[in-house]
C-alpha cells in the first residue's frame, strides 16, 4: 500500500471512530473495504453511509436512503465544475442532481461532527 493510501485509510479509521463514538446505538453494521479506503456504515433506520478518501485529497460522504436515483445526500470535492461558493466542495441535496455549497472540507475531525448532526435529524 502506498503512503498516500495509508494516509487515506488513517482518515477513514478516524472517521469511523468519530461516528461510533457519537452514534453507537444507531449503527448496526460497519464494513471497511480491504482494498480501497471506503467505509460503509449501515444504520438501524435503513440508512447507509459511504465514506471515501483517496490519495488525491478527495473525499465523498454519501447518505443513501434507497436505491432510487438521487435518493441520497452527497458531499464531495471530486470535481470543480459546479458554480458554488465552496468550490470544489459541494453538496448534492436529496433527490437533486445539482449541488449547493457545502460545509465539508475533507477533514474527518470537522466533517464527521457535521455528518453526525445531519444523521441525527434523520433518525
Amino acid at each position: 500500500m502506498e503512503e498516500n493510501s495509508i494516509f487515506a485509510r488513517e482518515k477513514l479509521l478516524h472517521a469511523r471512530k468519530l461516528l461510533v463514538d457519537q452514534l453507537p446505538s444507531e449503527i448496526y453494521e460497519i464494513i471497511i473495504d480491504k482494498i480501497r479506503p471506503i467505509l460503509i456504515v449501515k444504520f438501524t433506520k435503513s440508512i447507509i453511509v459511504h465514506i471515501l478518501y483517496n490519495n488525491f485529497d478527495e473525499y465523498s460522504y454519501q447518505i443513501n436512503f434507497s436505491k432510487k436515483k438521487f435518493d441520497r445526500i452527497r458531499y464531495d470535492n471530486y470535481d470543480d465544475k459546479w458554480d458554488v461558493i465552496s468550490n470544489p466542495h459541494h453538496m448534492h441535496p436529496r433527490n437533486e442532481k445539482s449541488p449547493i455549497k457545502s460545509p465539508m472540507v475533507g477533514n474527518p475531525e470537522k466533517d464527521m461532527l457535521i455528518l453526525v448532526k445531519v444523521l441525527k435529524k434523520l433518525f
